[in-house]
């Protein structure tokens, strides 16, 4: 049976992310389509529920090098409300990616100035001793390895699965700096500079820390993807008043079925969609029209569930509840407009999957001419290759697209 899901994915960095999971899914057996979209980091599988399972889905994408949002509830069977497992999921990560560029900025804020005010020869001949060279390193280890250690890990992932994302240029073009500025630092401490005299601490420290604001900065913006949604579901009353058996009672929305007998007060939210069949009110129906005026109500009339009760009591049979009122249709719409792909975003996805082998292959290209056929030497040839790496990473073009 033909079945479709919806799964809340963490971890991706870029449009070659999002080509991975679709890659991985798609070899799976028993699934027909999957398609991501990276702006709500969320991917719809279609897929055969005999032949595949859920469980089966989600590992198939961990075993990618993503994480899966799981909602439960307290006896552990699946959650219906994933809309605050992915806040609370994105709220760690905000946490997690702040405190990493805090740590990034904290080491590599000095090390900049010590080794511009080097640079430009403002702090004497004591700066160019071996030691202060070692002393970057210092500075500079905590940022390559514990800040850039999602970029490492990233770009294993990516090599693994068969393929190369942007992670694979920031952990090459920061590698490359850190460590040949390791080797000047050791020739230079045994009394030599056959590697050369200048190390290069500060470019892997602040190429890192920089594209790991970037990083902050893009999963706020996508935080922000679902607030719309949030919102819509805000408008539904959490209860229901309910006429069962003759008694008036206080029910959870989720409880009401349908052909229930509901009560409405004045100033109340209608909980789900039904027809009056007593009482006279107006109805402020702007939720779903635009329109600011209230709308007449009477017996025979349908109203709908988070519009808002005006002026009269209302007593009405509930006609669609759950998944079928029509709030919860507009809401799902929106997540199938929010997991659609624009022939631009498609495009861009293809131009990704051979975007990151192009780069380094032009990066290669461009340290072999400066160092081989121009005759420059070494250092500018690396510098000119590590260059080629970072500028070439747009890890926001797959958001913006």
């Amino acid at each position: 049976m033909q079945q479709e899901l919806t799964l809340a994915v963490t971890g991706m960095m870029c449009a070659n992310c999002v080509a991975t999971v679709e890659r991985t899914l798609k070899k799976t057996d028993g699934v027909s389509d999957a398609v991501v979209n990276y702006a709500s980091e969320r991917v719809t599988v279609s897929f055969d529920g005999e032949a595949v399972d859920v469980d089966r889905l989600v590992e198939r994408i961990e075993w990618a090098g993503y994480g899966v949002v799981r909602s439960t509830n307290q006896d552990g069977t699946p959650s219906e409300d994933l809309a605050d497992a992915e806040a609370a999921a994105r709220k760690q990560e905000i946490s997690t990616q702040t405190r990493k560029l805090g740590v990034g900025i904290l080491f590599a804020a000095p090390l900049f100035v010590l080794s511009m005010a080097r640079d430009f020869s403002l702090l004497g001949t004591w700066a160019h001793d071996p030691s202060v060279s070692w002393l970057m390193f210092l500075l500079a280890a905590p940022v390559q390895f514990y800040v850039g250690y999602d970029y490492y890990r990233g770009g294993w992932m990516s090599l693994r699965n068969g393929s190369a994302n942007m992670d694979v240029l920031v952990a090459m073009g920061s590698s490359v700096a850190f460590g040949y500025s390791v080797i000047v630092a050791t020739t230079l401490s045994l009394g030599s500079n056959a590697a050369g005299d200048h190390v290069y601490f500060e470019t892997a420290a602040l190429i890192i820390t920089l594209i790991k604001l970037g990083k902050l900065l893009e999963v706020r913006a996508k935080g922000e993807t679902g607030e719309a949604i949030k919102g819509l579901l805000s408008l539904t009353p959490n209860t229901a008043r309910v006429v069962r058996d003759n008694h008036e009672q206080e029910l959870p929305v989720k409880e009401v079925v349908v052909g229930d007998l509901l009560l409405v007060r004045p100033g109340e939210r209608i909980p789900v969609d039904g027809r009056i069949v007593d009482g006279h009110s107006t109805v402020d129906e702007s939720m779903l029209t635009g329109e600011s005026m209230p709308v007449e109500k009477e017996p025979g009339d349908f109203v709908t569930g988070a519009t808002v009760n005006q002026m009269g009591a209302l007593r009405y049979e509930a006609t669609r509840v759950g998944a079928d009122t029509t709030l919860a249709q507009i809401v799902r719409l929106v997540q199938q407009a929010q997991g659609s792909k624009a022939p631009i975003q498609r495009l861009a996805d293809r131009v990704a999957a051979v975007f990151v082998p192009v780069v380094l292959v032009v990066a290669t290209l461009t340290f072999l001419l400066w160092w081989l056929l121009l005759g420059v030497g070494v250092t500018p040839a690396l510098i000119r290759f590590v260059a080629v790496l970072v500028i070439a990473c747009p890890c926001a073009l797959g958001l913006a697209t």
